[in-house]
């Protein structure tokens, strides 16, 4: 913490400016009783990295109970629904998107959704609603906070261990096995798919690629 001191000197007989070119003015002093003072400081801000702080494992700690109260957030975003879309392309609404949508899955939640009206869907645990309007397409969203339930809050005492100041991210860890792979795409000489004949080939063979294949369709 810094004290911050400034002095201010007050006017206290009456003068007249001098040295002036064009019109002076006449300086008068008023009095302390009911006139407030209002000026400006000019702070300069300095950020000091304090590193990261460890979860302390320690069993049978005592302190204050923290009662969850969950609240709902919501808001106004950019549409999120071309991360549903399916590969195959079809007229029918039901067959564009990913179904089954709820808060603990991602997907459309076809039962809600009228086509070119709303589309209601869902992504991480958050509720998305495209309505088509004159003007274009709004989207908004809806979620519960998780509060203390939630997988990233740590629920336990926190100490700062100097050895860690000034640690801005995470260590890094290379876990490269120094296999050397081709840099050609799969689909790039097409006789190399001849050797494939399935899709557990793809995955394991892919050119001397490895790609995660999804079933989208």
């Amino acid at each position: 913490m810094e004290i911050i001191k400034k002095t201010i000197k007050q006017l206290l007989t009456t003068g007249t400016t001098t040295g002036c070119t064009g019109t002076c003015r006449v300086i008068i002093p008023v009095s302390d009783s009911g006139v407030t003072f209002n000026y400006k400081l000019l702070l300069t801000q300095v950020t000091d990295d304090i590193g990261f702080f460890d979860a302390y494992e320690v069993v049978d700690m005592t302190g204050t109970t923290i009662n969850y109260i969950p609240h709902t957030v919501t808001g106004e975003s950019t549409s999120r629904l071309s991360e549903l879309r399916k590969y195959s392309v079809s007229p029918i609404f039901a067959n564009q998107y990913v179904s089954g949508g709820s808060l603990t899955v991602d997907g459309v939640d076809y039962p809600n959704s009228i086509s070119g009206v709303s589309v209601t869907y869902y992504l991480g645990g958050i509720k998305y609603i495209d309505k088509t309007t004159s003007t274009g397409i709004t989207t908004t969203f809806t979620f519960v906070t998780l509060g203390l339930t939630n997988p990233n809050f740590i629920n336990k005492p926190i100490y700062k261990n100097p050895q860690k100041e000034n640690i801005i991210s995470n260590p890094k860890i290379d876990n490269d096995v120094f296999i050397i792979r081709q840099e050609l795409s799969a689909f790039e000489n097409n006789y190399r798919l001849e050797h494939v004949k399935s899709l557990v080939d793809l995955d394991s063979y892919a050119g001397g690629k490895y790609f995660n294949v999804v079933k989208n369709g």
